[in-house]
């Protein structure tokens, strides 16, 4: 999609005539027209203000890229509070995992060592 195609898909989707969308950015109908037949592009002047006519983003405009909505407006502290977190949970986490390990090693030791005493005081079945 050429931003021809857009600036007369947005158009349309609003609803306006291209006289509408002329008056609105400050212009004849007929650099509206030529802009909607590949004739000529706007100035970067008329692509911002047909970005906010049109309520999408320059680079929506120019190059059909999509802006990406985010609910999520982190400051930099945020992202470092985060990041110290997310460590202090990996150590809390290999902590454990390794006390956990300590542990049942110790009751593996612990049977084995009442195994061998077993056998010792009673001897290895024939």
């Amino acid at each position: 999609m050429t931003i021809a195609d857009r600036i007369q898909t947005l158009r349309k989707s609003k609803g306006m005539s291209q006289e509408e969308l002329a008056d609105a950015a400050g212009v004849s109908r007929q650099a509206v027209s030529k802009w909607e037949s590949e004739q000529s592009v706007p100035d970067l002047d008329k692509v911002i203000i047909l970005s906010d006519i049109f309520d999408v983003t320059t680079d929506y405009l120019l190059k059909g890229i999509e802006p990406v909505e985010t609910n999520d407006h982190l400051t930099m502290a945020d992202v470092v509070d985060r990041k110290i977190l997310n460590e202090k949970n990996s150590t809390r986490a290999k902590s454990i995992f390794k006390w956990v390990l300590i542990v049942l090693g110790a009751f593996i030791a612990i049977d084995l060592i009442s195994m061998i005493i077993y056998f010792i005081i009673n001897g290895f079945p024939a």
